[in-house]
């Protein structure tokens, strides 16, 4: 086998979660010695304006938008790629993608994100190279089903069960578990933490991703009602929503028990540091979370895939879902009892799969190394072809 196989990460930035898992099996490549990997935004390489307008139609936090977007999510739920919406989905900018691939003569493709168009690619030419698909929820969504996948790596034995009853074979799927960053797999010293953020070891701390919500009225009224009502203190992370960081500061700057952050590179800290985490219910966070044994509260949940991945984790005992202020403050009530926390950390620690992305790289060195020997002269991924450069690749 060549000894630094090329590697292509297809992911979208949409969401931030796909970006980190592709981030994780990159750096278990090159763990494992492989360098020449590219990851890209191919979403945004392909279709840039599109990409964008869906972006922002994603971040708008509006009630119709969310329903409208659980309607298309639902929509295309049962999706199969052989059908008109499959076939147009996944073959759109198939011609920049054949470019793209030319150019970089991957080895395997590994996709991170729903569009498959080098799947589609190599249904209508033939091509044989390994085309690994890792699931990013906890949910099936016909989206991410292609018959030329090689193998599926996924996050539970019941989506197994369900990717068998809709006819995938067992052999093409690896219950892998949702890849994180490896600073998620590792335990830190919370007594340090905490002196290294100035925060103090007899508090319990609600990590509040107010980011995700966004809208002020709604976090303000929502902090103050967990300062009211429990034994909380509040970390606000703000991301890059300085509108709301500005004003929130503004409420609460005199208050002890608030703490406020923007945009953070320190979450796996802050994550070790809190008792409990209230968030959007993005497969990547949530696998982030349990991998910490770190208790959860979904709020609110938007339809559509996040709202798929609350019901399933609540489902077996893993997190709670608090639709309004009452049901939060009720759970948050219970975790600071801390028999009841101890059994939720444990059940997390009991379903957290850990280096799945070490289980995807071997997977995938197998395959690239069972096709370099029945393959040996294949020139080009999918068809063959001069090599063009492509600006912003090479």
């Amino acid at each position: 086998m060549n000894t630094d196989p090329k590697v292509l990460i297809v992911t979208s930035a949409f969401g931030d979660g796909h970006m980190k898992v592709a981030e994780a099996i990159e750096h278990s490549f090159r763990r494992q010695g492989i360098s020449r990997i590219t990851t890209l935004d191919l979403f945004a390489a392909v279709h840039p304006t599109l990409n964008e307008l869906s972006r922002r139609f994603y971040l708008n936090n509006t009630g119709y938008t969310q329903e409208f977007y659980g309607f298309l999510y639902t929509m295309t739920s049962k999706m199969r790629p052989e059908q008109f919406m499959g076939r147009l989905i996944h073959s759109m900018g198939k011609r920049k993608v054949q470019r793209i691939i030319d150019v970089i003569q991957p080895d395997i493709i590994i996709h991170t994100f729903p569009y498959l168009a080098a799947a589609e690619l190599a249904s209508t030419t033939g091509g044989r190279m390994p085309l690994f698909t890792v699931m990013t929820d906890y949910v099936v969504h016909g989206r991410w089903l292609h018959p030329q996948t090689t193998k599926y790596f996924i996050a539970s034995e019941s989506m197994k069960a369900t990717l068998m009853a809709a006819g995938i074979a067992e052999e093409k799927l690896v219950v892998s578990g949702i890849p994180i960053r490896e600073a998620f797999e590792q335990t830190q010293d919370r007594g340090a933490l905490l002196r290294k953020h100035g925060l103090h070891g007899d508090r319990q701390y609600l990590l509040l991703a107010a980011g995700a919500y966004g809208v002020l009225s709604d976090i303000s009224s929502l902090i103050k009602r967990v300062l009211l009502q429990s034994s909380f203190d509040v970390i606000v992370l703000c991301g890059n929503n300085h509108k709301l960081r500005t004003a929130t500061v503004e409420l609460f700057q005199e208050n002890p028990r608030v703490h406020i952050l923007g945009y953070t590179e320190e979450m796996q800290e802050l994550m070790c540091i809190a008792s409990c985490l209230l968030t959007k219910a993005g497969g990547i966070t949530l696998t982030e979370a349990m991998a910490l044994a770190l208790p959860v509260i979904v709020y609110r949940p938007l339809p559509g895939q996040e709202a798929g991945n609350a019901e399933w984790l609540s489902g077996h005992h893993l997190i709670e879902i608090a639709r309004n202020e009452e049901q939060l403050i009720e759970q948050l009530q219970r975790l600071e009892h801390m028999a009841y926390r101890e059994e939720r950390e444990q059940h997390m620690r009991v379903f957290s799969r850990k280096s799945a992305s070490d289980a995807i790289v071997t997977e995938a060195l197998e395959a690239i190394k069972l096709r370099q020997s029945s393959v040996p002269a294949v020139k080009s991924m999918l068809v063959e072809g001069q090599a063009k450069t492509i600006h912003g690749y090479y």
